[in-house]
């Protein structure tokens, strides 16, 4: 029996619009299934014709293959009738497994060998995903595109694609330094009925990136790492140092992905500046308006930690944030939150090492100024993280001075 959709990430054959696909069978598996049919309702091929709401001909058609594919509304009304008389083997769970190819109704390029079901929920899914909603996109008419100037990114998409799709043709070209691919419609129904992903010019249909990446961490890094490939810059100048993502809405109100990127970040405990706009004004040819937002990561710590959870993949934005971080000539404060955190996991080096945990040796370890440190500890014995066992004096007679200050920590 047909199933209903899940936001999981994961495409079944019963996804898509059943009128609009054209499927292969293998030729041992279509004869089975119509052998079967026809034994069941006794060899009548009016008789199944009638029971399955079809053309007789669509019966003889079947039966001798005549054609490369056959309708998926046919194969689904084959399957359940089959499958209620008790033939399980020719389940659309199994049938979905045995695929030669899959093609839209009207003429057009092919999936081969489909991988049923489909499972965009992993890395390879969320960088495809991710492509399409930056660097990419899904025509009205249902047929997706990639376009960059990094043969690596086009490469990696393509082949994230194959991995989860199958042997997909598709349209290739070069335009100067520009790579375009341009998938058939299939994959686009694909997006589309089994994705709920939204055709069209992004900033009219202000997409949401789907619940299925959002609600699941582990697929934020590749979705980040492509979004911020495909249209993030660092920015190292005069006017401050940050790395940065635009996105444009005909709406002058910041775009819904953008406010989704933003909550991502925040889940590494990245600290990010904006929405921003409008930063720039676009007046189309064609007649509309769309106005520029932009995020920014602007604090050192925060683009640290951008370098080390996320980063870039493309090797000349990775040199230009390494640029960036090797520009700042004081090390970053510790941000709210974790500066103590940073000053216990020193104190309990220095205390596994066999030394003083006294405000020298901690900031000696941290690489911060001693005033600096004198205050983190100093509010740590207040909180009741650290104790004092001994108190700065002062040295009387030959090499006079002071004795450092030292503490233990709070078990």
């Amino acid at each position: 029996m047909i199933h209903v959709s899940k936001k999981d990430g994961v495409v079944h054959l019963w996804n898509l619009p059943k009128t609009s696909v054209c499927v292969k069978l293998s030729p041992e598996i279509q004869r089975l299934m119509i052998e079967t049919a026809l034994r069941i309702s006794e060899n009548g091929p009016k008789k199944l014709a009638n029971i399955l709401k079809v053309n007789v001909t669509t019966i003889y058609d079947f039966k001798k293959s005549r054609f490369k594919s056959v309708t998926l509304d046919f194969v689904i009304k084959l399957s359940n009738f089959l499958e209620r008389n008790g033939f399980k083997r020719f389940s659309l769970e199994n049938i979905e497994k045995n695929l030669k190819l899959i093609k839209t109704k009207w003429i057009g390029k092919t999936i081969h060998n489909p991988k049923f079901p489909m499972n965009f929920n992993n890395e390879s899914g969320a960088r495809v995903i991710s492509a399409i909603f930056f660097d990419g996109g899904i025509t009205s008419n249902c047929r997706p595109f990639y376009t960059n100037n990094e043969e690596f990114l086009v490469n990696q998409i393509l082949e994230d694609i194959k991995s989860i799709i199958g042997e997909i043709e598709f349209y290739e070209r070069k335009d100067g330094y520009t790579f375009d691919l341009e998938f058939p419609k299939i994959l686009g129904l694909i997006f589309i009925n089994g994705l709920e992903l939204i055709p069209g010019a992004k900033v009219f249909n202000n997409p949401e990136i789907p619940e299925f990446i959002t609600n699941n961490k582990n697929l934020y890094k590749p979705f980040l790492q492509q979004a911020f490939d495909d249209e993030g810059y660092v920015h190292l100048g005069k006017s401050g140092k940050s790395i940065n993502l635009d996105q444009y809405h005909t709406q002058n109100e910041p775009p819904t992905r953008l406010l989704q990127i933003k909550e991502m970040l925040q889940k590494f405990r990245i600290s990010v500046n904006g929405p921003f706009g409008p930063t720039k004004i676009y007046n189309a040819k064609k007649g509309y308006t769309s106005y520029g937002w932009s995020i920014q990561i602007s604090n050192q710590s925060d683009i640290r930690v951008f370098q080390e959870k996320i980063n870039f993949t493309l090797e000349r934005k990775r040199q230009k944030l390494e640029k960036l971080l090797t520009s700042y000539k004081i090390p970053p404060r510790f941000k709210k939150g974790i500066k103590y955190q940073e000053v216990l996991k020193v104190c309990k080096k220095l205390k596994a090492e066999g030394k003083k945990i006294s405000i020298k040796n901690i900031a000696n370890k941290l690489n911060r100024k001693p005033k600096y440190v004198a205050e983190l500890t100093l509010n740590m014995t207040e909180k009741g993280m650290l104790t004092v066992t001994k108190e700065k004096t002062v040295k009387k007679g030959f090499g006079s001075g002071f004795s450092e200050k030292e503490f233990e920590l709070v078990v």
